[in-house]
């Protein structure tokens, strides 16, 4: 948006208001430009899970809300570990399957989105296009930290003697997707629930 300047360079009343009533991501670290909040502007959160809409958008939030849950629970394990709330068999039973289910879950979620969703969406909304390539390029970063978490925790299987070496570093590939999906989920629903709310059908 160009700014209305008045002549003592100050912003127009009219801008200012603009500015105060525009449309704002929920969290202050999102990539997300107020150009492309439309759609949620005309859904905001605290609608998605109303009548009108909850039947459309309740399953993609539900994924998303098993994908933290997941995350959570991998690092908190990791957290006990390192604190000396579980022995090193104790953790590694918990951790391998675990992972292995989250890495498959989370491949499997982002292959529909970029080879299905995604497109879609940016065919209903060709100015998102931007925004989507925002979010396809975290799923290349989160690949790779999948990728790292996959090594670390095929090493861990086959560790049966204490590495705290390699508990540190798969803890801090935890920490690292954490970080990154904390923000894209959100990115991501910011866009996407919207859509899904708003289509007919």
């Amino acid at each position: 948006m160009t700014l209305s300047i008045t002549s003592d360079n100050k912003a127009s009343p009219q801008v200012l208001d603009d500015d105060l009533f525009a449309p704002s991501p929920r969290h202050p670290e999102s990539r997300l430009e107020a150009e492309w909040l439309f759609l949620y502007n005309k859904l905001p959160p605290d609608q998605w899970f109303g009548a009108d809409y909850a039947y459309k958008t309740s399953g993609w939030l539900k994924v998303h809300t098993n994908i933290r849950k997941r995350q959570r629970i991998l690092t908190q394990i990791s957290e006990g570990y390192q604190s000396g709330e579980y022995d090193w068999a104790k953790y590694r039973s918990q951790m391998l399957k675990r992972i292995n289910m989250h890495i498959l879950k989370l491949h499997q979620h982002h292959g529909v989105e970029d080879d299905g969703f995604f497109p879609e969406f940016v065919s209903m909304y060709p100015k998102l296009a931007p925004a989507f390539e925002i979010l396809g390029h975290d799923h290349g970063y989160l690949n790779g930290l999948l990728d790292k978490l996959q090594i670390q925790n095929d090493q861990l299987a086959r560790s049966e003697v204490e590495d705290k070496a390699l508990a540190e570093q798969l803890h801090q590939t935890l920490v690292d997707a954490t970080d990154l999906l904390s923000q894209h989920l959100t990115d991501e629903e910011d866009l996407v629930i919207p859509i899904l709310g708003l289509r007919q059908g």
